[in-house]
């Protein structure tokens, strides 16, 4: 069974039946990498690919590492500050978040060749870097015409392959507690969405219809709805390199890397009805608490070319990576009813914390090619280009049928360009750096994810041999979000900006 999360306004996609529920933007989030590496890396806004050099490069452009001529240590942490406004239906509101966490640490060797040979020199690195930090906080509010209480409806009218689910499975049975009937459901056929459907029957969201159909038992009027959502966690990289220096101008590398995934994904739900209430539901709280975790492996190979003394390009390729992950759910409904003007509280809590089984993601492939040009000792400027296609994105599970999520990817995502431009300017021994960088939607329409564009900038101080950098970047990307992952029409747009001060000292031995 999994979990699908379909954002039926927010991602305008038409209501699926699914065992579980996902949400697509998922594979968005972990297929992409933030710019999160070292100092250096990050105030050039990792425009590294035709340089190498840096430990965090090496994970763009495995060649990277072939452009050390000495052991090189690398490490540092970032602090990092976002803040979302959003606005829904004429609302406005803001969050904010600020989090500490380590970066990166790396080290290459560099073995020399034979004196004659025209293999300079052979390097062997390990690094480990923190891809994407998820410390998060989202709020949305405003008051709707459409209550959420349509999410429930929705699955209990449709959640039976586009049937209603039968009264028999969102009725106890006696001695049955809400939490038998639950664990019990999310064995069957379609358990998600006939979870769903039981929870809003026993919170007095629904009402059962002679037909075998479903109504709303919420009272009618305009509803005050706020969503907080709360995300933690990590994607982390660990990287194995091998580099070859051929006669100083041909670079080559290639890498094996591992990615762990650790996701905490915490949604509350609060709608309250605006108008006296005389019957029927006038208040709904509904929790979601989803962890997602699992591991990876991908490849990448690269090469770099010096066509002149100035002159550098690369090329580079990363295989998709291959996720095997696991999701755990916690789900909690509380409702306040009226009866001719008499109020009761449902508090619908299974109390289970639900096991679903293994998936697989794909996630794209990635081809980049770079250009820098070097000013003797006195400065670069480099440009590196890369695309992924995300329509590629694919599910799969031995227990679960994934092809309309899959069909979605490929109706819906499309190329991915991102532009990197960076420069560093020396002065004795102080380095002055800065950058752009411009990644493109994923999506076909824009609004759902919009594209990123960000500035950076830093300073780095060299002791010999060994160096303190500091560098710093602002990242701004809108995107859209639905105060419930389905049932209503309406959602937010949020403007999310991201600024990230990060630190590292390397050394050469």
């Amino acid at each position: 069974m999994k979990k699908y999360i379909i954002f039926a306004g927010a991602l305008l996609i038409a209501p699926q039946i699914w065992s579980q529920e996902l949400e697509p933007t998922d594979a968005i989030r972990f297929g992409s990498n933030q710019l999160n590496g070292s100092a250096r890396y990050n105030a050039m806004s990792g425009a590294f690919g035709a340089i190498g050099g840096d430990v965090s490069a090496i994970q763009d452009n495995a060649a990277g590492s072939a452009v050390f001529n000495y052991n090189n240590v690398s490490f540092g942490a970032n602090i990092s500050s976002r803040k979302n406004n959003a606005s829904f239906l004429n609302y406005n509101s803001t969050e904010k978040n600020t989090a500490l966490d380590f970066s990166h640490f790396g080290a290459v060797f560099v073995v020399d060749g034979k004196e004659d040979s025209k293999i300079k020199n052979y390097n062997f690195g390990l690094i480990i870097n923190n891809q994407a930090t998820y410390d998060n906080n989202y709020r949305i509010q405003g008051i709707n015409n459409q209550s959420i209480g349509n999410y429930f409806l929705q699955h209990a009218n449709f959640g039976n392959n586009g049937s209603p689910v039968p009264l028999d499975l969102v009725q106890t049975m006696q001695g049955e507690t809400i939490g038998d009937l639950y664990d019990f459901l999310n064995s069957q056929p379609n358990g998600f969405q006939a979870q769903q459907a039981m929870m809003g029957y026993q919170g007095y969201i629904l009402n059962d219809e002679p037909n075998g159909s479903y109504s709303l038992n919420v009272a009618p009027g305009k509803y005050y709805q706020e969503t907080l959502m709360n995300t933690s966690g990590f994607n982390s990289k660990l990287t194995g390199n091998f580099g070859l220096n051929i006669d100083n101008k041909y670079y080559l590398g290639a890498n094996l890397n591992v990615s762990f995934i650790d996701f905490n994904k915490s949604i509350s739900t609060f709608e309250e009805n605006t108008a006296p209430v005389t019957n029927g539901v006038g208040t709904i709280l509904f929790d979601n608490n989803i962890y997602t975790y699992g591991s990876g492996f991908s490849f990448n190979i690269g090469g770099i070319a010096k066509l002149t003394e100035s002159t550098r390009v690369g090329l580079s390729y990363e295989s998709p990576t291959w996720y095997g992950l696991n999701d755990e759910s916690q789900q909690r409904l509380q409702t306040y009813s009226y009866d001719n003007g008499v109020r009761s509280m449902h508090d619908v809590n299974p109390n289970l914390v639900t096991l679903f089984d293994r998936y697989r993601i794909k996630t794209p492939s990635t081809f980049g090619a770079s250009f820098a040009y070097i000013f003797g000792k006195s400065g670069i400027i480099s440009v590196d280009y890369k695309i992924k296609d995300f329509s590629t994105t694919k599910y799969s599970s031995d227990t679960s049928n994934f092809s309309d999520l899959n069909n979605y990817y490929s109706n819906n995502l499309k190329s991915s360009s991102e532009v990197r431009i960076g420069g560093e300017y020396r002065i004795s021994q102080v380095s002055l750096r800065a950058g752009y960088r411009y990644v493109q939607s994923p999506y076909k329409q824009t609004n759902i994810i919009g594209d990123v564009n960000s500035v950076s900038g830093g300073i780095g101080y060299s002791f010999g041999a060994a160096r303190l950098d500091f560098g710093y970047s602002y990242t701004h990307q809108p995107m859209s979000m639905n105060v419930i992952s389905s049932g209503l029409d309406d959602y937010a747009t949020v403007k999310t900006k991201h600024n990230n001060f990060s630190l590292t000292y390397s050394f050469s031995f």
